[in-house]
């Protein structure tokens, strides 16, 4: 059986899918195996991965092996379909994400096993890397972060930001196993949030490298707050969550993690997970310990959490 299983959830993708499937398809390290699972494309994407398909063994659609139909389930669950699959049909000791419009550049499997070959399989383990920010035509534009972003940050940060996005990642079995053979991933939508939460959690180790690993297309029409002064980021970042996922999607997450893992983390970690799995509106806003890294991301989440919302 293949050494590690790529996971890949496609919808609507149809636009740069091929190029992302060629660019794993063409790793140096080629003993993978790549489980695609679409989620009610109503473009061409499905016939085009059945087109690779056809010409790479290596590549299982789930949608035609399973029972699974080409139903749209939600980024989320879809996701936890392919990994629940293939921790399920495959031994591989590895399991790395992928995103349908990036691009992999040809090392990048073999570099992140470089790294858990140095670790032990006994530890729930997360490498995440580099990334290259690119345009839609993959022209470089600079890279993500050049120092470890995990510096500094701690548990509590997880649940309100994310660190290292998903198609950086690889985890290791013991990690796979403990986020998603369970009952409760296919409610998490923040799969890369969620690995990177129990590997820290779980006193597990987590792995950066400063090689850039990927291309990460920033797409022309995305709406950014980057350009914006404090004073409207915060308000941007507070009427985006307001009127968004974050809310629901945090107070999902922050169940889950407790009904699986209470009894294993330590005394301060509990007191955390009481207090935000609670009611308590003051008591969250005036926690004392500091839930985001940036200021203008602090402020915005005590408002939220003023309002009741979280």
């Amino acid at each position: 059986m293949a050494t590690i299983s790529v996971l890949l959830s496609t919808y609507n993708g149809q636009k740069y899918i091929t190029e992302q499937i060629q660019s794993i398809l063409k790793q140096t390290f080629s003993d993978f195996v790549l489980y695609i699972r679409d989620d009610g494309s109503s473009d061409d994407t499905l016939n085009i991965i059945h087109n690779l398909a056809s010409t790479d063994s290596r590549i299982v659609v789930i949608n035609d092996v399973s029972e699974d139909t080409n139903t749209n389930l939600g980024f989320g669950e879809s996701f936890s379909t392919i990994a629940k699959y293939a921790l399920t049909n495959s031994d591989a000791s590895y399991f790395a994400f992928c995103d349908q419009d990036d691009y992999w550049e040809e090392d990048k499997l073999e570099v992140a096993l470089s790294y858990f070959e140095k670790a032990s399989s006994d530890t729930p383990i997360l490498f995440a890397s580099n990334y290259y920010i690119c345009d839609d035509t993959l022209i470089v534009t600079g890279t993500f972060n050049e120092t470890n972003p995990m510096t500094g940050v701690t548990f509590e940060n997880l649940f309100f930001e994310g660190v290292f996005p998903g198609f950086t990642m690889m985890i290791n079995r013991k990690l796979a196993e403990l986020s998603f053979d369970n009952n409760y991933s296919k409610d998490i939508y923040y799969h890369d949030k969620w690995v990177t939460l129990i590997a820290l959690g779980l006193n597990g180790q987590i792995i950066y490298s400063e090689k850039p690993l990927a291309k990460y297309r920033r797409h022309s029409d995305a709406v950014s707050s980057t350009n914006l002064g404090i004073i409207k980021k915060i308000k941007w970042r507070v009427d985006k969550v307001l009127n968004g996922d974050f809310c629901p999607r945090t107070r999902q997450m922050l169940k889950c993690f407790s009904e699986l893992f209470y009894s294993q983390v330590d005394t301060e970690t509990k007191r955390f997970l009481d207090t935000f799995n609670s009611s308590k509106i003051f008591k969250k806003t005036f926690y004392p310990k500091h839930l985001r890294r940036s200021f203008s991301g602090e402020v915005m989440l005590r408002l939220i959490l003023l309002l009741g919302k979280l």
